[in-house]
């Protein structure tokens, strides 16, 4: 899969939780903070959630499948990733 191309981020008046609920129990959900979205050219919405004590995060889609931000002089862009490695970064300190 090709990165995706960021057009637009924006928070929502309130969080959205399914993505991360559908991938994750929600003892560990009740870790992270919902910081917004970001709309890709593709049309695909990505969901940002930030981990309470490493502060790093984790990004999904509404299917639950993870993404990896990178920027650059180009733009900004999410590049899929596998959840299982995602869910490690985004919690380990």
């Amino acid at each position: 899969m090709n990165p995706l191309k960021v057009i637009e981020q924006h928070c929502p008046d309130r969080p959205l939780w399914d993505p991360i609920l559908k991938v994750l129990p929600e003892k560990t959900v009740a870790q992270f903070m919902f910081m917004g979205e970001v709309l890709c050219e593709s049309g695909t919405r990505i969901f940002l959630y930030k981990h309470i004590w490493s502060r790093r995060y984790i990004n999904l889609d509404q299917q639950g499948q993870a993404y990896q931000f990178h920027a650059s002089e180009k733009g900004s862009h999410y590049v899929p990733v596998e959840l299982s490695g995602a869910v490690r970064r985004a919690s380990s300190f």
